[in-house]
C-alpha cells in the first residue's frame, strides 16, 4: 500500500494528536472512537458496504488491548456503548448501557483506569490518555495485519480510498 494510500491513519492520527495538544480531550476522544469507526469499516467483510455495531465490536476485540496489569480490560460492548454515549448523547450513558448491556465510561486524566467490580460493576472511570494511545497500539498492530494478510489488504486496498481526505492544492 502507497504512501498516498495510507494518508487517512496518518490524518486520524495527527488530529487527534492536535486536540490533545489543545486541551480539546472530549474532540480527541470523539475521533478517537471515530477512527475506530474507520478501522472497523476497512477491516469488515469485503460482501459488506456499511459498517455497524459487531464490526466495531469486533475490531475491538481483535485489536483494543491494554497493559494486563490495568483492572479494567477492553470489552467490545462497553467500548461501544462509550462511543455512542459520547457521540450520540455527548455523554457516559448509551441506550446499552441504561439497559444494563454494557459498562460506562467516565474518564479521568490519571495514568491508570480505575475499575472496582465489588464497588460498581457498572462504572469504569478511564484514563483518557491510557485508552487513545491504546487506540495508537491498536492502529499499528492493524497495520501491521493488514500488511502481512493478503486478504485483508486487498478489503483495505479497496476501501481506503473511500475515507475522508483533505488535499492541499
Amino acid at each position: 500500500m502507497n504512501q498516498e494510500k495510507l494518508t487517512p491513519f496518518h490524518t486520524l492520527g495527527h488530529d487527534i494528536k492536535v486536540a490533545l495538544d489543545n486541551g480539546a480531550v472530549t474532540g480527541a476522544l470523539i475521533l478517537t472512537y471515530s477512527a475506530i469507526d474507520a478501522m472497523a469499516f476497512l477491516s469488515m467483510p469485503a460482501n459488506k458496504i456499511e459498517v455497524n455495531r459487531s464490526d466495531f465490536i469486533n475490531w475491538v476485540e481483535k485489536y483494543m488491548k491494554t497493559d494486563p496489569k490495568q483492572p479494567y480490560q477492553y470489552e467490545g460492548i462497553d467500548v461501544y456503548g462509550a462511543r455512542c454515549g459520547l457521540v450520540h448523547r455527548f455523554g457516559a450513558t448509551s441506550r446499552l448501557s441504561d439497559s444494563g448491556k454494557c459498562k460506562i465510561f467516565v474518564y479521568q486524566n490519571g495514568g491508570d483506569h480505575i475499575y472496582n467490580p465489588s464497588r460498581d460493576k457498572y462504572l469504569i472511570l478511564i484514563s483518557w490518555n491510557r485508552f487513545i494511545n491504546d487506540f495508537f497500539k491498536a492502529m499499528q498492530d492493524f497495520l501491521a495485519d493488514i500488511m502481512r494478510d493478503k486478504e485483508l489488504y486487498k478489503r483495505v486496498d479497496k476501501k481506503i480510498v473511500t475515507l475522508f481526505n483533505v488535499m492541499t492544492i
